[in-house]
């Protein structure tokens, strides 16, 4: 990823972080930011990733939600494959603007 890119990760990791209940699945150093592609997994203790989807594709952010394809690391980290989670994906033609605005439709979806 870019530097751009892992700032705009770096941005939405943080502000992920801040929000009681989230659990970030995958590197959340920023040491190690150079290790990661800019798409963040999270789960919430109290909201089904579905929900926290639907909320925000209300609100024009399109993240995905479930297992993704990736049923062997769901169950390794023991996430209900079910539900599993929600990913959002930042790429080089997103702002900073763009992830704010995706932490609060993210913080109202888990209110």
């Amino acid at each position: 990823s870019t530097q751009y890119e892992r700032q705009l990760s770096g941005r939405l990791i943080d502000g992920l972080r801040g929000l009681p209940g989230v659990t970030i699945h995958g590197i959340v150093n920023s040491n190690r930011f150079a290790e990661r592609v800019p798409t963040v997994s999270f789960t919430h203790q109290g909201r089904d990733p579905e929900h926290v989807a639907k909320a925000l594709a209300a609100d024009g952010i399109c993240v995905w939600s479930g297992h993704n394809y990736a049923l062997e690391v769901v169950r390794h980290l023991q996430i209900d494959e079910g539900a599993g989670v929600v990913r959002i994906g930042m790429a080089h033609y997103n702002t900073l603007d763009e992830v704010d605005r995706t932490l609060a439709a993210v913080r109202r979806s888990l209110a």
